[in-house]
Formats: C-alpha cells, structure tokens, sequence
C-alpha cells in the first residue's frame, strides 16, 4: 500500500444486498471525490445526512463496527473500509440506502472487486502516512490483546483461540499490500455459531445471516460446503482488523501483532495509534 499520492475511484460504481444484521436490503453507490476523506451519505434519510468514515464517528463494535452522527447510523462499515484501505482510496462519497452495507457473500471480495473495476485516479496532494513511532501495547477486558511496533509496511499478525475444534488456536501472519489482500485474504468470508442464532437473534443481530453469506459452525462441524482456506476464520478476522484500522485515514506503517482481535479491541488500538 506504498501508494505515494492519494486517490480516489475513477467511476461511480454500485452494490446491493441484505445486511446481515439488520436483514434489510441496502444499496450502496460509491462516487468519486477529490476532498473531504471517505463518507457515508445516508440516502435513504431526510437531508441524506453525512457519516465522515473516522474514528469519531464509531458508535458500536458488536458484532461489527457501526458509525454515526446524530439520528443518522450506518451498521458493519468494516468490509468495505478494508477494501477501500488497501486499495489507497483516500477521497470515496459511499451513498447508502439502508441502515447497513450489504454483505454480499461475507467476504471482502465483492467491495474489492468492484473498486478495481470502477478504476483508480491518483491526485496531486502526497498520501498521508500514519507511522508507529515506538512500540506500543494495548489491552481491553473481553480478551483481545495487540502489541504495535514499527515497520516499513504494514504487516499484520494474528493468532484467534475458539473452544470449538474446527477452529483450534490459529495464527498467520501478512505483508499487507492489495495484492496479497486480494489473493490471502479477501476471499475469507465472516463465520458464526448455529448455538448462538437464536440469541443473536434475540438482540437484533444475524437477521440477515444465512449459508449465502455466513459460515456456520455446529456441534458437528462446518455446515456450509467447505472452506476457502483452512484458516479462513483467522484470514476474516485479519481483513476485519485492517478495515477497522483504515478509519485512522491515511496510510499506516508499522507491524500489528494481535491475540485474539476484536471490533472492540480494533477500535482501541485504532485510537491509541491516532493519537
């Protein structure tokens, strides 16, 4: 991601689908724009009031991160702000129509995909360049654990721990750049648990779930029809790391060493970073 100038799409481009959360069908139209950094603009709403894709605009991490400004929210922004990330766009208007993005196949690789096709201009102003200075460490109370230093590049490594035997403890570790985005990770798509639905359910979450988007995991083991990578899990939530990283704005340089990582723990470590 050593793009040296900012940029933004060469053409609007548009996705549509179900939000796996809110189980309501969403649009999402990006435009290019020279200035003013990545928004939302929800549509949908009187006034199509604008979401500026930062961090102080985070209202939420379960389950996904939401962003929001006044009675104006936008749910599970962490797929596309990866792809937007390692793609170097720095200037995108994200038109919504919809409370949330659509997760299309759970993956990243439809919000890639579609940035590639709509094309890539590069503007005059220099990139900026967000650089861990010293090693840092952050820790939050629901597990997730990170430790920054500095580094040329990006470079992400992760190890997840779940009880369930599908999944075991597993660790990668990843020279982020879009071509190994694309290739490692952005085909991982998001997975949960068939003994959680209900209560998920229960609180709002997963109304849009299904085999189309999720990967289920039961007693038994994995009840889609394979798996993309053997560790798909830890590859998704690596891109959730990087997606939720990218709301720092700007190009970050330095080496994320995570246990076990988390929309929550993300979302500090982004802050600590940005300070």
């Amino acid at each position: 991601m050593n793009y040296s100038k900012q940029r933004t799409i060469a053409e609007e481009c548009t996705l549509e689908g179900v939000g796996v959360h809110s189980g309501e069908n969403a649009s999402l139209t990006m435009k290019p724009s020279e200035v003013g950094g990545i928004s939302f603009r929800r549509v949908d709403m009187d006034g199509s009031p604008e979401i500026p894709a930062n961090l102080e605009s985070v209202v939420g991490t379960d389950h996904g991160t939401s962003l929001g400004s006044g009675s104006a929210t936008v749910l599970t922004v962490e797929h596309v702000m990866a792809a937007l990330g390692v793609a170097g766009i720095d200037h995108v208007i994200l038109e919504l129509s919809g409370c949330e993005l659509p997760i299309l196949d759970g993956s990243f690789r439809s919000y890639l995909d579609a940035i590639s096709e709509a094309g890539i201009v590069e503007l005059d102003a220099p990139a900026e360049v967000v650089r861990v200075q010293k090693t840092l460490a952050v820790n939050v109370p629901t597990g997730a654990s990170y430790v920054a230093t500095p580094s040329e590049n990006l470079r992400i490594s992760a190890t997840i721990d779940f009880e369930h035997p599908d999944i075991g403890r597993q660790f990668g570790s990843f020279d982020i750049s879009e071509e190994v985005f694309r290739r490692e990770i952005a085909p991982a798509r998001t997975f949960g648990f068939h003994e959680d639905a209900e209560e998920l359910r229960a609180r709002g979450l997963a109304q849009g779930a299904s085999l189309d988007n999720t990967i289920v995991l039961d007693a038994n083991g994995v009840i889609n029809d394979g798996l993309r990578f053997g560790d798909e899990f830890l590859r998704h939530k690596v891109g959730d790391l990087i997606g939720d990283l990218a709301l720092i704005g700007g190009r970050l340089e330095g080496h994320i060493v995570s246990e076990r990582p988390s929309h929550e723990g993300n979302i500090a470590l982004a802050r600590k970073l940005n300070d």
